[in-house]
């Protein structure tokens, strides 16, 4: 029965029965991190949409998602800060409309309930 040889651990065994170690590779990626805010695009695009704000915030979160899957980092970036820039604008706007709203109906209200008991 033939003697088998086993390599020492962390490394290979060749055929000239030399054990060669594995040596760490480092690569130096870019940063692939890119924010598109697909939900909070989504979020304003159902529920909070002025002046279509919502649809141009969903339009830019999927360019940016499509850009960060072609590789483009740096247009994604660019598509995603203007999505995140759009989507404030439209929450903010959709909240001061709905805040002057309900104080419209609140003084419709109280105006119809004080002449409705004087009367």
């Amino acid at each position: 029965m033939a003697m088998q040889n086993y390599p020492a651990p962390g490394g290979i065994l060749m055929q000239d029965n030399r054990v060669y170690t594995a040596q760490p590779v480092i690569v130096s990626m870019p940063d692939q991190n890119v924010n598109d805010d697909i939900i909070f695009s989504t979020f304003n695009l159902h529920f909070c949409n002025p002046c279509c704000l919502g649809f141009g915030a969903f339009y830019n979160s999927i360019k940016a998602r499509d850009s960060r899957l072609l590789g483009d980092f740096p247009m994604a970036r660019s598509y995603g800060a203007r999505a995140r820039r759009i989507n404030i604008a439209a929450i903010v706007i959709g909240s001061i409309a709905i805040l002057i709203f309900i104080i419209v109906l609140a003084k419709s209200m109280n105006q119809l309930t004080s002449s409705y008991y004087h009367h």
